[in-house]
């Protein structure tokens, strides 16, 4: 019961929209905003996490600071500061030793001296390791002119996710009017026996709706519920857009399903265009989805679950082009009754 409730909520609201829709926060939200326009930028990190020529320019206001104030356990604090997480004093120790060097060849005796001052004064104990921290990013190196660009890009991708929610919304709308007992059609006697509505004394609901060429998002759906008003299941029929036919961009299926809530599985037909059912291979990739019957005028299309029974007749049927691959119209009738 649960898993067909949650199977038929995701079948209506998961839609290529919304899918669409949520792509683009996620470009937006991670690309545009979190690594190019505000990057995390990092401050007050601590002495470990300076570039090998910030520790050396700090060795040597270590040094500098010595020489003056000759405070030697200030001065080994500082170099227990500059030590990274996990390295002893002898690593340190290499530092100023190399950095010595380097300032005797590029003719600073006199940085180099209070350098050898400090190494040789120091007795440095093993350093505590350090908690580990977060090694910064950096500032953001991108231009202005890049910046305004990005900006301009997310307003307008900003822009197209207000109108598709804008479009969602009217949709849905539409749709919860379609569901309304104010608007749904009264069912009318037709002429024709063939194409008459199904009568039942015991139908829990009754429900006629035409589709027309070009109206997007069909998906027309009536709830059932007993004599106590008890919700007992739902009914109704989708068009089936996505149907991975290049040859033709109208809608040429559709499903009828019916879902009972005290049974394990929704029941669906499709209903297919004369060219759609032709076709093998656009079958094929229907196949796993309900079992396919082509539509005919006035034809009587049966579900039945395990306490509900739905009949549906092909009303009216209009194709839009000599190929019948596409539906210009199509009305449908359907009453459901408890088996």
């Amino acid at each position: 019961m649960a898993e067909n409730v949650i199977r038929s909520w995701i079948r209506k609201t998961l839609t290529r929209d919304v899918a669409i829709a949520f792509l683009l926060g996620a470009i937006v939200g991670l690309v545009v905003f979190g690594w190019w326009l505000w990057p995390v930028r990092w401050t007050n990190a601590d002495l470990t996490d300076l570039r090998p020529a910030y520790k050396e320019s700090y060795l040597q206001a270590i040094a500098d600071s010595y020489a003056l104030n000759n405070n030697a356990e200030l001065a080994r604090t500082r170099l227990q500061q500059l030590a990274p997480p996990g390295e002893s004093a002898g690593q340190v120790t290499a530092m100023l030793n190399d950095l010595i060097d380097r300032q005797l060849a590029a003719g600073k005796p006199d940085e180099a001296l209070r350098l050898k001052s400090l190494s040789a004064t120091m007795t440095l104990p093993p350093f505590a390791s350090a908690q580990p921290t977060v090694t910064p990013t950096g500032d953001n190196n991108w231009s202005q002119l890049l910046r305004g660009l990005g900006i301009v890009f997310f307003l307008l991708l900003f822009g197209a996710g207000i109108l598709l929610f804008l479009t969602q919304l009217q949709k849905r709308e539409a749709l919860r009017r379609r569901k309304s007992p104010a608007v749904q059609q009264p069912l009318s006697p037709e002429p024709e026996e063939t194409v008459a509505p199904p009568k039942h004394s015991g139908a829990l609901g009754q429900l006629e709706t035409t589709y027309m060429a070009g109206e997007d998002g069909y998906d027309i759906s009536a709830p059932l519920h007993s004599a106590a008003g008890e919700f007992l299941g739902e009914f109704g029929v989708s068009a089936i857009e996505e149907t991975g036919n290049p040859d033709t961009k109208g809608v040429g299926a559709f499903e009828i399903w019916l879902f009972d809530k005290d049974d394990v599985r929704t029941v669906t037909k499709i209903l297919m265009s004369e060219r759609y059912f032709a076709d093998p291979e656009l079958r094929g990739k229907l196949a796993d989805r309900a079992e396919q019957v082509q539509a005919q005028p006035g034809q009587l299309i049966t579900l039945q679950t395990a306490s509900l029974r739905l009949e549906a007749i092909v009303a009216e049927l209009e194709y839009e082009d000599d190929a019948h691959a596409s539906f210009a119209k199509l009305t449908t009738r359907m009453s459901a009754t408890v088996v």
